[in-house]
């Protein structure tokens, strides 16, 4: 069979255009990072380094509102500063800050050490409808300040419930853009508010705005549990409590209309909903 002269034409001049216009598709790796990233595992992806200047603490300052008005990341806050969950910090410590801190946000909140000179005015918590602010506990007193007792090992695989009570407000987004990172418990006054697992009272006052008389109490696994509009604390900060011990009473306080218990299950920074880790053993 003889060959058409135009075959070859178009096999020398016509595949070779066509070959030099293919590309091959573009390959997109995603590899997803490990949810509740932790300190470790994100100094092990960029480190992090502490600018010149420093922040000194001052009563009422938090962890979590530094973080805000300097514009830096919570994670890394802690992580450079090597603290816990709660972040319990005291009146006067020395905080590195990480690189990329907005200083002039908030030149007017801050108390910096810059060049040897502090400021006047303490960092106001900046409000954010869409995160809670039980994340740290304001500041102590440096004598009041201490190494908090080893956690207990934990007693159940689930937490107890704190209080029996009526639910009036779950956990999740709310209506004008607010939401709530544990579940409200409307109960009698003065009904005893009990541990939901052994653990060690991080913080136990008053000074929170918006969460009245409030209980922090750390647990083994980094997990936090929080309680807040007591009308009375029971225990103090330091104290180690087991898992169904009396611990506070049902209160108002905080601004809240009726007698009710805020309670939250955090795991370092985020808020985990309670009514997957409830139980009433």
């Amino acid at each position: 069979m003889k060959v058409p002269r135009w075959f070859f034409l178009v096999w020398f001049l016509i595949v070779p255009m066509l070959s030099a216009c293919w590309k091959p598709p573009t390959i997109i790796t995603y590899v997803p990072l490990p949810e509740n990233l932790g300190s470790h595992q994100l100094n092990d992806i960029r480190p992090l380094r502490p600018m010149e200047e420093n922040y000194v603490v001052r009563s009422g300052d938090t962890v979590y509102g530094i973080a805000k008005c300097l514009q830096v990341g919570l994670v890394d806050l802690v992580a450079l500063n090597s603290l816990e969950p709660p972040y319990t910090i005291w009146v006067g410590q020395i905080v590195l800050i990480p690189e990329g801190a907005d200083f002039r946000r908030c030149e007017e909140q801050q108390k910096l050490v810059v060049d040897g000179t502090v400021g006047s005015t303490p960092a106001q918590e900046v409000l954010d409808l869409n995160q809670s602010l039980i994340v740290s506990p304001p500041a102590v007193a440096q004598e009041e300040f201490s190494v908090l007792p080893q956690v207990p090992p934990r007693a159940g695989k689930k937490f107890l419930w704190p209080v029996n009570g009526k639910v009036i407000s779950d956990f999740g987004p709310k209506p004008g853009k607010l939401r709530n990172d544990g579940i409200n418990i409307a109960a009698p006054l003065g009904t005893v508010v009990r541990a939901a697992e052994n653990g060690v009272v991080a913080y136990a006052g008053n000074e929170l705005r918006g969460y009245g008389k409030m209980l922090l109490i750390r647990h083994k696994g980094g997990w936090i549990t929080a309680y807040a509009h007591n009308h009375e604390l029971l225990v103090k900060q330091g104290r180690i409590v087991s898992r169904g011990e009396a611990i506070a009473r049902v209160g108002q306080t905080g601004g809240v209309d009726r007698p009710q218990t805020h309670f939250e299950i955090r795991r370092g920074e985020k808020a985990i909903n309670p009514n997957e880790h409830l139980s009433w053993e």
